[in-house]
Order: structure tokens, then sequence, then C-alpha cells
């Protein structure tokens, strides 16, 4: 399953969620607050699926070999850069 399809179905289903609000709410301030707030979630999935379509596809495609190297580089960073801050910091003194 892609991406695209979950970004589909996803915004299929928010579609479907407004419409079964709608119905269930009375005209009135109610139902436009409901509808603001479903439209506000809308425009975010459209965003989002706009914005981080590149991401999404480096990622669909990525081996397991480079997600490993990714894993370990950012598990290491941090013992690296406190341990470059502790050896300045000892040749400072």
């Amino acid at each position: 399953m892609t991406t695209t399809t979950l970004d589909e179905q996803e915004e299929a289903r928010l579609y479907d969620e407004l419409r079964r609000e709608l119905e269930e709410v009375e005209e009135g301030k109610q139902r436009h607050k409901m509808l603001k707030h479903m439209i506000k979630q809308l425009k975010f999935a459209k965003w989002r699926k706009e914005r981080f379509h590149w991401f999404d596809q480096y990622f669909q495609n990525v081996r397991p070999a480079t997600l490993w190297i990714m894993l370990v580089t950012g598990a290491l960073m941090p013992v690296v850069l406190f341990s470059m801050f502790i050896w300045v910091s000892l040749w400072v003194e």
C-alpha cells in the first residue's frame, strides 16, 4: 500500500466524518464551529500530503541497510558529542 493511498483514505475518512457530524448537529453556532474544525483538519491533511510528498517517497524506497545506518548514527551521535565536550573542556582547562 502506498503513502498516496493512505493519504487518500485519510482524506476520504475525514470527509465521511464531516458528513456524519453535520447530519447529527442542528443548524447554529455548534454546527458552524464543528464545520470550521473539520475544514481545518482537511486543509492540514492536504498541506501535509503536498509538503511531505518527497519525504514519504524517500522513506518508501529506503533499504534496510540504509535504515540501520541512520538509526546507529542517530543513536551514537549524543555519545560522540558528549565525548567531544569532555575532551574540549579538559583541553581548555
